[in-house]
């Protein structure tokens, strides 16, 4: 399984690297989520990554390695009465496509931080997330040793 702290520092450094991101959260399923979520700025993008699920694929304890299911979200809080989903859509875009694009960069330096599955990079887009926030999530898996 991958480390959460390694995830949460990887996750950061891809917002600080693209200027349109404002923050980064994991999400966890509590009542204070919501609470959090809920608090940010309208107009704010923020970056919310899940813990991983992780399933092993080893025959044997000598060839142990886990699959990661990894999802992450790009998502901006707006007041749907003053702009639509398919308009917050349309203005995430090129934050998500530029967190492809590091994802990909990164993979391609000599000892990558994640061990991504290109085939299996996956791009949806998502309204009424947490109501009052659009955008897309990204799925895809990482393997670990």
């Amino acid at each position: 399984m991958i480390s959460l702290s390694l995830l949460r520092e990887y996750w950061e450094g891809i917002a600080f690297r693209i200027s349109d991101i404002t923050g980064v959260m994991p999400v966890t399923v509590d009542k204070e989520m919501v609470k959090k979520i809920q608090g940010l700025a309208t107009g704010s993008i923020t970056l919310f990554f899940l813990p991983p699920a992780a399933q092993s694929e080893a025959k044997s304890a000598d060839s142990w390695r886990e699959r990661n299911e990894c999802v992450v979200f790009v998502m901006e809080k707006y007041d749907p009465q003053r702009k639509t989903s398919f308009a917050v859509l349309e203005s995430t875009q090129p934050a998500i496509e530029a967190v492809k694009s590091l994802l990909l960069q990164d993979l391609t330096e000599p000892c990558p931080l994640l061990n991504i599955d290109v085939s299996t990079l996956n791009t949806v887009p998502e309204t009424e997330f947490f109501a009052g926030f659009a955008g897309w999530s990204l799925g895809f898996r990482i393997k670990t040793y």
